[in-house]
């Protein structure tokens, strides 16, 4: 069974991801884990954002991820150049760690889930909603400052546009605890709904 989380920018879905990975038979993944991965160690990546971004952006292991976001987060046609070269890598990386996934359940953090026209390719999808208050606060604590988070903002659906399109929605509004006892029950909610060959019923 798999199942891809999603929701805005700094609003606890890698967090969501993580408590979900503490249940038997589950195993994670994240779409920023494997950009990141492929920035460092894939020298088809690496030499593809360096003839779109310039060799500023070199670091002593691949791409320097701080320059790139530099150069990428503050401009929106620059940050659309740098997710069409990652985008189908990373698609094709997500689908061989799930063909080779021996778990009961996959789950994999996607933040352009929709956008990128994938969230129908997962037996369930999840949106993680936060209040907005909280959400600007957890990015501004990330070293995103306003210029850039509109930049990102301007490539994804609102959380609530996510939110209606998703199969479940995790309220991300409470403290760690709240969160992890939503992750438990969401976990429970999925095995209790699968059916006999291990997908929904």
């Amino acid at each position: 069974m798999t199942i891809a989380v999603t929701g805005p920018f700094a609003s606890g879905k890698s967090t969501l991801v993580s408590l979900l990975g503490e249940l038997p038979g589950t195993e994670t993944a994240s779409a920023d884990e494997i950009v990141h991965h492929l920035m460092k160690n894939d020298r088809r990546t690496i030499s593809r954002i360096i003839e779109r971004f310039g060799e500023g952006v070199r670091g002593l292991e691949g791409i320097d991820r701080k320059a790139l976001g530099r150069k990428a987060f503050g401009d929106a046609d620059a940050l659309g150049d740098l997710e069409e070269i990652l985008h189908p890598l990373v698609r094709s990386e997500t689908d061989r760690r799930i063909e080779a996934s021996g778990a009961e359940v996959f789950v994999l953090e996607i933040p352009l889930l929709f956008e990128t026209g994938q969230g129908r390719n997962f037996d369930y999808t999840v949106a993680v909603t936060v209040p907005e208050e909280k959400r600007r606060a957890w990015a501004e604590e990330r070293g995103l400052d306003e210029a850039a988070l509109r930049a990102v903002e301007a490539r994804q659906l609102t959380g609530e546009q996510k939110a209606r399109r998703a199969d479940l929605v995790i309220q991300n509004d409470a403290d760690l605890d709240r969160l992890r006892e939503q992750a438990y029950r969401l976990g429970r909610r999925v095995l209790r709904e699968r059916g006999p060959n291990g997908n929904p019923g």
